[in-house]
């Protein structure tokens, strides 16, 4: 009597649980593992439901993990933009108030860069007076300035004056060097200065950039802001070339007192002193250089004497 073996249904492979386990836990390794199994399965012809099911598991959870990681980035990149913004060191711009209209214009050619210049000076003006500007842009031969939101009338009034009726411009003999705090006959320290100069006694008092040093003027300018014909930036200077009647005068001017060893010529702009070196020697050539405190300084002073040797002049646009 023969005896025949029952048949019996093919078990689920130990593969495929496994890859039903990692699409859960792991779905990237489980989704290639079901993979592999169920097309084992289909060569040895065993079940491959329990594969398939661990294909599909791994593929969606694969796609959910994978939103979850980006939304995750995005919100990190959000929260750190935000806590950036929020940043004391970096102000958010002043929300603007009133606005004024400056007309500019020149001796000479009021070109783009002449304008840059100009709007630079009116900036440069606004920032020494601790005055918050909104923005200040060039339109056609206009700056158009914004102020910040809560500026007084006060303060626009004495701002636009000193733009429209500056005190002083030009090549200035030195009569008295004083601290930026005051001194000689005068208690006006360069703190009373905002606006760049002021007269008292029959003086003119203006200030270097830094409110160090207080220049005191007993006569007005010698030259003109104007006999300066060209300025360029060259490396870690400004050249300045002169007309040829500004060369002569300042060749004239440097040898009578060069002898002194003390004497200063100042050139200053509505701004206050850009530059008051000691002259050691007769300046002739009509050619000289001002070396500046880095790039963005030179810049400042490249515009400063651009704007003074183009003869600009504001006034309000009506």
């Amino acid at each position: 009597m023969s005896y025949q073996r029952p048949d019996t249904e093919p078990r689920t492979s130990g593969l495929s649980i496994a890859s039903l386990v990692l699409a859960v836990l792991l779905p990237i390794l489980g989704l290639v593992l079901a993979l592999v199994a169920r097309s084992k399965a289909k060569r040895e012809g065993g079940p491959t439901l329990v594969a398939t099911v661990a294909i599909v598991a791994g593929a969606v959870l694969s796609l959910v993990w994978t939103l979850l990681i980006a939304l995750f980035i995005w919100a990190g990149a959000t929260l750190f933009t935000v806590a950036t913004s929020d940043d004391p060191s970096e102000p958010a711009p002043p929300a603007p108030g009133d606005s004024i209209v400056l007309e500019v214009s020149a001796d000479g050619e009021l070109d783009d860069e002449t304008l840059t210049a100009a709007r630079s000076l009116v900036e440069l003006q606004a920032a020494n007076a601790g005055l918050d500007l909104a923005d200040a842009v060039v339109d056609d031969d206009t700056v158009i300035v914004t102020f910040a939101e809560g500026t007084t009338d006060t303060l626009i009034e004495e701002f636009t004056t000193s733009l429209t009726s500056p005190l002083t411009d030009g090549f200035y003999a030195v009569d008295e060097v004083r601290p930026g705090s005051g001194g000689g006959d005068t208690a006006v320290s360069c703190a009373d200065l905002p606006f760049g100069s002021a007269t008292t006694g029959g003086q003119t008092l203006a200030c270097d950039d830094a409110d160090q040093t207080q220049y005191v003027f007993d006569s007005g300018p010698r030259m003109s802001g104007t006999d300066i014909s060209e300025v360029a930036l060259s490396g870690d200077a400004v050249s300045v070339v002169l007309s040829a009647d500004g060369a002569q005068e300042l060749a004239d001017w440097t040898a009578e007192i060069a002898p002194l060893g003390t004497a200063q010529i100042a050139i200053v702009d509505l701004s206050g002193v850009i530059t008051a070196p000691v002259v050691m020697s007769a300046i002739t050539g009509g050619e000289f250089q001002i070396s500046g405190g880095g790039s963005g300084n030179l810049q400042a002073l490249t515009d400063r004497l651009r704007v003074l040797g183009a003869g600009v002049t504001f006034s309000i646009e009506r």
